[in-house]
């Protein structure tokens, strides 16, 4: 009865799935002052931009002339309140490193998509005016609009015929430095074909939303599943929060046996209806991995993954239990056994702990704690790969271009 009532509701506000269906976040966002949810959303694409700009445009040995920055489902750059939206998140973020770019010959191309018309024109209008205020504003080193390092396009197109009339250049140039934020409104877009397009591209990192909850609800809907085959019994044997780890896992799966690529998610729990929707980000890089759990740790201090308390962790209430089993932070307890199991089983390379730490959903800092208590109680031995150096107390060399090659061995 309840998939025939699901059914009903489904088909009534999205007749014609095709070409209207965007998913249960229909409301107009700049409509209204941003919520938290959204608010938390543009602080993960900010925090990671911060990481993410330096390496491309600071780096002495770069080996490109331009970076790519693509904002697919652009909105209209502010909200009700003044409050910056993506597009604007980009160039302000940007604009810390006019001078650099122009120092190094670079350029920066930005592609800006707002299918709906109304908001198209809005876009348009916050840009320049952006642009505006930042060459009156004494900081630009740019003499006139001639001279900016920063090429803009603005379209106004669906985003599938956008993504595909883009898709064979990005592809001829792979190796270009690329970010794509892709906030679409459901989860209509990023079905098997535009994910295995991206994941295509070399050296191209995206972030991406999906609303996760209206994935579990419409789970093998045949209008659900023209977009994205996860069934519901899937997300019936996990645990109630866990909806965006189900869609995570699906994405995984559509990833080619033979292809090592890094996706991680970060849930976002709406405040006013309690809806999950959850970003996914993903990158042929363990370094750019690194650089995005360092910003969802940041936010999330207790798991980094999550607005909310993902795994119902009572310690994280302040409710302390008699059985101490109840009383740690499960995530990173599991995760402290995983490691200790690893080193047990074999001994493995600082490089091989590093991608264990990331693939785990954590950060160097995490496994540095771990192994520097099993060194206090002398568990764990580090000894060099080549040579017969002695390693310093502490050095465990967990970065994604090591000093040293290290093995560590459980004692």
């Amino acid at each position: 009865m309840i998939d025939v009532i699901n059914r009903v509701f489904f088909t009534y506000f999205y007749k014609d799935l095709k070409h209207t269906f965007s998913g249960v976040m229909g409301k107009d966002i700049h409509k209204s002052v941003f919520d938290e949810g959204t608010l938390t959303k543009l602080s993960i694409l900010r925090e990671y931009l911060k990481s993410w700009f330096p390496v491309f445009l600071k780096d002495q040995k770069h080996y490109w002339e331009r970076i790519q920055i693509y904002d697919f489902f652009a909105g209209e750059g502010f909200d009700i309140a003044g409050t910056q939206g993506s597009p604007i998140i980009f160039l302000e973020e940007l604009r810390k490193y006019c001078t650099t770019i122009k120092e190094r010959n670079l350029k920066v191309d930005l592609v800006f998509n707002e299918f709906k018309t109304n908001k198209y024109d809005k876009l348009n209008l916050s840009v320049q005016k952006f642009l505006s205020e930042c060459r009156l504003s004494g900081n630009c080193p740019c003499n006139d609009s001639k001279e900016c390092p920063f090429n803009f396009n603005t379209e106004n197109k669906d985003f599938k015929v956008l993504f595909n009339e883009l898709y064979p250049e990005m592809k001829r140039t792979s190796k270009m430095p690329r970010f794509m934020f892709l906030d679409q409104n459901g989860i209509k877009f990023i079905n098997r074909d535009i994910f295995s397009k991206l994941i295509s591209l070399e050296r191209t990192d995206f972030l991406f939303l999906i609303s996760s909850s209206f994935a579990k609800r419409f789970a093998e809907m045949p209008e659900f599943m023209e977009y994205l085959k996860v069934s519901r019994q899937e997300f019936e044997s996990s645990k109630p929060y866990d909806c965006h780890r189900v869609i995570l896992k699906y994405y995984k799966s559509l990833l080619p046996p033979d292809k090592n690529y890094n996706l991680a998610p970060f849930s976002i729990r709406k405040p006013n209806n309690g809806n999950i929707y959850g970003l996914i980000f993903g990158s042929n890089s363990p370094f750019g991995l690194e650089k995005f759990l360092t910003t969802a740790w940041k936010l999330d201090q207790n798991t980094g993954e999550a607005n909310f308390n993902i795994d119902n962790d009572q310690i994280i209430q302040g409710n302390i239990s008699l059985f101490p089993e109840d009383n740690v932070i499960k995530k990173v307890e599991l995760f402290k056994n995983s490691i200790i199991e690893s080193l047990k089983e074999t001994p493995r390379t600082n490089k091989e702990v590093y991608l264990f730490t990331l693939e785990s959903g954590f950060i160097p800092p995490h496994t540095l704690e771990i192994l520097k208590a099993l060194q206090r109680t002398n568990h764990i031995i580090v000894e060099p790969v080549f040579g017969s150096e002695k390693i310093k107390r502490g050095s465990f060399f967990l970065q994604y271009k090591p000093k040293k090659e290290v093995l560590l061995r459980y004692e």
